[in-house]
């Protein structure tokens, strides 16, 4: 494998999966030998996990959302930087830093590649519709449903589309029993209550309210059952209020924002993840960390979740927004250890099989050298 110079962008003010995707992406590369830069913002925690680890950041002064009066300035700084940088190719991310990184990357004349992390269209519009079909080399789409919606609702030419399962380092893989012990410690939850987990931003698509009234209903039958919701976000306090008004009577911890999710996983007993469609979830990270964890898995059968949770297996698919549904199979593990075990056992299995760093950057590699040696027409 021939060492790039590969820049990635980011243009969000939030971190969630797409940004870890950036970080982990970037690790990945720089450990393998390739040249890495990250352009994000300053004042996301982007910037902060890259300067952290020492990976090259060109902080970025990306408009705030709905903005779009900057785009030929930033497109001519990220030029700038790649035409001094002798970049070969430019992986963008979302929606803004796609159209300013295809043009930049276009007017530098180097090859351009980009990931569809949500299950939305990429074309709202004339720009993204002329992006799409020539200022765009190859499209990675995070899953098979993803890839589906790029070929018949944006008619991007299936030839230039890869589908990629995102993965996890081994750094992130497997329980850590020291941290259970004081994550649970901390939170004060007892050795004989069993703790349902959920990590994700606390925004409408993440469901983290459907997942609460089913925690009402759970609770009822098992007292000693406690629901941990990691992650902060704009229903913060809506959530929170909710949890008074359906009398969970302190069953339920919210941990806020964290970045150790390897060890806030490990005090897990079961995972959770009761996400909406049409909101875009597609193939979220949080779920890959419950695998990765052993764990078993409730979730909604949105997006590509079901390529993570085979239904009986390691765990339950249910229809988004069923209460009922989720309170039941999420009743079900509560109350059963040796199913708890057996489920996690296969979900440890399966990221270890399918979900690994390693393949996810095997299967990029072979699409950035398949592009560079691609002639445009």
């Amino acid at each position: 494998m021939r060492k790039l110079n590969i820049l990635l962008l980011n243009a969000l003010d939030i971190y969630g999966g797409g940004e870890y995707f950036v970080y982990q992406t970037a690790l990945s590369l720089k450990m393998r030998g390739h040249n890495i830069w990250v352009s994000c913002r300053d004042n996301n925690f982007l910037y902060k996990k890259c300067i952290d680890n020492t990976i090259s950041v060109f902080p970025t002064e990306y408009p705030e959302p709905n903005r779009k009066n900057k785009l030929f300035k930033i497109a001519n700084r990220l030029k700038s930087f790649i035409n001094e940088n002798k970049i070969d190719i430019v992986h963008s991310n979302t929606t803004y830093d796609r159209t300013a990184g295809a043009f930049a990357a276009r007017l530098a004349n180097v090859k351009h590649v980009t990931n569809a992390h949500s299950f939305e269209s990429l074309q709202h519009n004339l720009t993204h519709w002329y992006r799409n079909r020539y200022l765009i080399d190859h499209f990675f789409a995070d899953g098979m449903r993803i890839r589906d919606l790029l070929i018949n609702e944006d008619k991007i030419d299936e030839k230039k589309i890869s589908m990629i399962y995102l993965g996890l380092n081994s750094e992130d893989i497997g329980k850590d029993n020291i941290s259970r012990l004081r994550i649970r410690n901390e939170y004060d939850i007892k050795d004989d209550e069993i703790l349902i987990g959920n990590a994700a931003r606390m925004v409408p698509f993440k469901g983290q309210e459907f997942l609460i009234r089913a925690f009402g209903n759970v609770l009822s039958a098992f007292p000693k059952a406690r629901l941990m919701i990691v992650g902060d976000g704009e229903l913060s306090e809506d959530l929170k209020n909710l949890s008074k008004e359906i009398g969970t009577n302190g069953g339920i911890v919210f941990a806020g924002f964290k970045d150790n999710l390897k060890e806030m996983y490990s005090a897990f007993d079961i995972y959770a993840h009761t996400s909406v469609e049409g909101g875009g979830e597609a193939f979220p990270f949080a779920v890959l960390h419950a695998l990765a964890a052993g764990l078993p898995v409730t979730a909604t059968n949105v997006g590509d979740v079901s390529a993570m949770v085979n239904d009986g297996e390691n765990g339950f698919l249910v229809p988004d927004m069923d209460v009922g549904a989720i309170a039941e199979k999420l009743k079900i593990l509560t109350g059963d250890k040796a199913l708890r075990v057996r489920m996690g056992t296969e979900s440890f299995k399966l990221q270890r099989e399918k979900f690994t760093m390693e393949l996810m950057t095997d299967n990029i590699e072979k699409v950035y050298l398949k592009v560079l040696d691609e002639i445009r027409k």
